[in-house]
């Protein structure tokens, strides 16, 4: 039976841990779900637990609990990630593509079993695939012929080659390196799912038009790409980096990252009360990392660098009511608009720094000494069932409490906004109702009234270019207005119901009987009886019709 804490006592501690937490000289067999050093019989690896020892300077009592907590953080993680684990298998073929004959490196990889050919760039035209069905397609004479490999080590590799899982560049990873990778995924290649995805608030999936497609944009690989003629997105997980950026700019919130779905986070959050959350990702290499942690401060590992969004922040600065320090040598487009607006936001409101972000050790140092509590903000909801905008929404809302803070513009990559109608033009036909998949427009039928709730709008613009009307709907991009009426549904446009010319049931708005009838009336010129069908619902339509045609053949 598998055990969950193991701590190798590379140097000897002048404390005690948790009882929970089993203390070892050296490995033993044991299977463990997490483990302070890299070992092959624990599930997850968190060094984030010897730089928290190594740097903390919590007293001993404070140790001993937050050394569990970072225990505990982990297997939350772990028990609600959503990846699962795919293998594909990977043969022996490998390609190199060279100006060079490079028959050195050809017999080096023989001598390592592979069975391999040199190719020159000059004939390829073009890649597809992934690792382990690679297909290049060549020009040999006036051919054009498919070539499979299992993978390719390509001196440099275009971009677009770069795209495709089982390509390494020796003059970007050193030639060492690529050999390594070649020789470790021959046999079989392990990935995961990174991404989960929801279809039905994408903000591309069947669009009538192309309105989104920012995922695909940012995606550095392949993994993501768009089916333009059906307006769907196709996912090769054997291709996805991991990196999360895709999910820091969707809109919607459609796409979640599995590893950490908002769940875990939410749930690691929680550990957070009254700490300050130092996130570091995985590629930082927290064993280098020499920095005096102050009292409370505690380290959350994260996987990919870009995922982060809104949400995100907002959960853990409202659990832990401190700043967020966020130690990373990169920063994604969306996670970089995120940051810049929710620092904006605290600034106005508690004149208070959120998030600091740092790309290096010094820069972390500085940071660690600017830490101001900011303990006003904690706030919190539950996050079930809601998605990213429905969360941030919230937990803005109850920021902002009854204040008008004024307006923040958002960006290039994160969009919220508003819209304005035109009551002259509008009908209530609803059609932007139907249009969006977010629920930020909505139809009450109670008081015949369009209502809007700004601050879960995509900005997406798709109201605006299903709208029928002229002059009627209009959006307003990328600004966040800070007070109460942008967290509520406005109501937008309203009208009266008109009731049926000879039954009296209310069947359509007046606004819109009368522009049918505007429309009609020519066409029909004299003709009263299909002028007043105009005037009447669906099942009175045909009835008059028919009642004229008796009468008129009775008279006859």
């Amino acid at each position: 039976m598998n055990k969950e804490y193991i701590y190798c006592n590379q140097s000897a501690l002048e404390y005690p841990l948790d009882e929970c937490i089993e203390v070892l000289n050296k490995l033993d067999e044991e299977e463990y779900i997490v483990s302070n050093v890299e070992n092959k019989n624990a599930q997850i690896y968190a060094p984030e637990i010897n730089f928290y020892i190594k740097n903390t300077q919590d007293d001993i009592s404070k140790r001993i609990i937050n050394i569990k907590k970072l225990y505990d953080i982990r297997v939350s993680a772990y028990d609600l990630a959503q990846d699962m684990d795919y293998e594909e298998p990977v043969g022996n073929k490998l390609l190199i593509v060279s100006n060079k004959d490079e028959e050195e490196l050809k017999q080096e990889l023989i001598d390592l079993e592979f069975t391999c050919i040199v190719l020159n760039p000059i004939n390829i035209v073009d890649v597809n695939g992934h690792i382990g069905k690679l297909i290049f397609t060549i020009r040999k004479e006036e051919e054009l012929i498919d070539l499979e490999t299992d993978q390719v080590i390509w001196y440099d590799a275009p971009q677009f080659a770069m795209k495709q899982s089982g390509t390494y560049d020796p003059n970007i990873i050193g030639l060492e390196v690529a050999l390594n990778s070649a020789l470790t995924n021959k046999g079989s290649y392990k990935y995961k799912n990174f991404i989960k995805y929801d279809s039905n608030i994408c903000q591309y999936h069947e669009r009538n038009e192309e309105i989104c497609g920012k995922c695909a944009e940012v995606c550095p690989t392949v993994a993501i790409l768009k089916v333009d003629e059906t307006k769907h997105l196709n996912f090769s997980h054997i291709d996805c980096h991991s990196c999360g950026g895709c999910i820091s700019v969707c809109p919607s919130g459609a796409l979640d990252y599995s590893q950490m779905p908002r769940i875990a986070f939410k749930e690691m959050s929680s550990f957070y009360k009254e700490s300050v959350a130092l996130i570091i990702p995985r590629k930082m290499e927290l064993e280098s990392l020499h920095v005096d942690l102050p009292k409370d401060v505690l380290p959350l590992a994260i996987e990919g660098e870009k995922f982060l969004h809104e949400a995100h922040f907002m959960t853990l600065l409202q659990t832990s009511g401190n700043p967020v320090i966020f130690y990373t040598d990169f920063i994604s487009k969306g996670t970089g608009d995120v940051i810049r607006i929710i620092n904006e936001i605290f600034e106005k409101k508690y004149g208070k720094q959120a998030i600091f972000t740092c790309k290096d050790e010094n820069e972390l140092k500085k940071a660690i000494l600017n830490i101001i509590p900011i303990k006003e903000c904690v706030y919190g909801i539950n996050e079930e069932g809601l998605n990213k905008r429905e969360i941030f929404s919230a937990r803005l809302s109850h920021l902002v409490g009854e204040d008008d803070l004024g307006v923040v513009k958002t960006g290039e990559h994160v969009h919220y906004g508003n819209i304005t109608i035109n009551t002259d033009t509008c009908t209530l036909c609803l059609s932007c109702v139907g249009a969006c998949n977010v629920r930020a427009l909505t139809a009450h039928p109670q008081d015949n009234t369009l209502r809007f709730n700004p601050s879960i709008c995509t900005n997406c613009t798709y109201c605006e270019v299903i709208c029928p009307e002229d002059n009627c709907l209009t959006v307003i991009k990328d600004e966040i207005n800070l007070n109460p009426d942008y967290f509520k549904q406005n109501v937008k446009a309203t009208d009266d119901i008109f009731e049926c010319i000879e039954c009296g049931v209310g069947f359509a708005t007046v606004k819109s009987v009368e522009k049918i009838a505007q429309i009609m009336k020519p066409i029909f010129g004299d003709d009263e009886l299909r002028i007043k069908t105009l005037y009447c619902c669906a099942d009175c339509k045909p009835k008059v019709m028919l009642q004229a045609h008796m009468d008129e053949r009775i008279n006859a």
